[in-house]
């Protein structure tokens, strides 16, 4: 099912996005949200999104299709486990969506695709930028270029900080020869820093004169900076043991939900093997570490566990960072 949409010769005034929203989706648009889609629709600039983690930027990203029939949007994700939760949260609203990544790119996804079957393509940056493959061939087809919406850069800091070990980051910088002349880029992210977000800019050619900012505070009142000094050796992990109440048994209370990061996956695995020691042995598998070679359905299913409660704690490396655990 393609998002229902109203079409209109001139771009949507804020309380028509608003009402369209509230039709549709059933919640009321914020100012901002209704603002990125008016800059989207007006189509004279690209945009940089700067907002909080949890506000909201994913909404903001489907409504411009409220109001363009027939239009697509694609979205570049880091990570496979956040395009599955775009594509799953859109599915249970009856909107057609494809992730489309290294494990599903097929013949009949992209004929799909080119068809118009669906409205928003969730799309990983190696997939993107694969050297002749069939992105490229979607932007040089004029019927479909001339469908596209916009093309949003979700999570977009990491365009500036990943491209050492993901080096197709790198290569989006000839994105822009690649899309149609005219085709507006969206950039997104809770963690702009000035050195960023001018990577971004020359990596996308985004101009300064043809850029439109939206911006809202990052501070978010239930999340806190605390710096701990370390009192034990680094590989000794003990300065982990406030995670897990000293002597914790059966019946006593849940330690609170936790997420750890590491730089490698050695010490991602050592850190979990010590904090199951802090537990009964039956209570250890509420801790579980991710690494990159575990199966995509594993760790899918053990964010589930996670934001349902069913895990206490996950140890990780920064590239599971940006993934809803709520």
């Amino acid at each position: 099912m393609a998002i229902e949409s109203t079409a209109k010769s001139t771009p949507p005034t804020i309380e028509e996005i608003r009402a369209e929203c509230s039709r549709v989706f059933g919640v009321r648009a914020c100012l901002w949200q209704a603002q990125f889609t008016e800059a989207i629709l007006k189509r004279d600039t690209d945009v940089v999104l700067n907002v909080g983690t949890g506000m909201g930027k994913t909404l903001a990203f489907w409504l411009p299709l409220l109001f363009k029939k027939d239009g697509i949007q694609i979205v570049v994700t880091a990570l496979n486990i956040l395009g599955k939760q775009n594509v799953d949260s859109l599915k249970r609203a009856g909107i057609s969506a494809v992730d489309i990544n290294s494990e599903n790119a097929t013949a009949q996804n992209f004929r799909d695709i080119a068809d118009g079957v669906h409205c928003i393509v969730v799309v990983s940056p190696e997939q993107l930028m694969k050297p002749g493959g069939e992105f490229e061939k979607l932007f040089k087809n004029p019927t479909f270029a001339s469908r596209i919406v916009s093309v949003i850069f979700d999570e977009a800091h990491c365009i500036s900080q990943w491209g050492t070990f993901r080096p197709e980051y790198k290569e989006i910088e000839r994105l822009r020869y690649i899309l149609p002349k005219d085709t507006l880029i969206a950039v997104a992210s809770a963690t702009f820093s000035d050195k960023i977000l001018s990577d971004i800019k020359h990596t996308l050619h985004l101009r300064k004169d043809r850029l439109t900012y939206i911006t809202r505070s990052n501070d978010r009142p239930n999340v806190q900076i605390v710096v701990r000094k370390i009192q034990h050796a680094m590989d000794s992990f003990r300065d982990l043991d406030f995670l897990i109440p000293a002597g914790w048994m059966a019946g006593d209370a849940e330690p609170p939900k936790f997420l750890i990061f590491f730089d490698n996956r050695l010490e991602t695995v050592r850190a979990g093997r010590y904090l199951h020691n802090c537990l009964p042995s039956e209570y250890r598998d509420k801790i579980v570490w991710l690494i990159s070679d575990m199966s995509k359905e594993f760790k899918e299913q053990q964010v589930e566990k996670l934001k349902k409660g069913e895990l206490w704690g996950l140890c990780a490396t920064d590239s599971f960072g940006m993934v809803s655990v709520r």
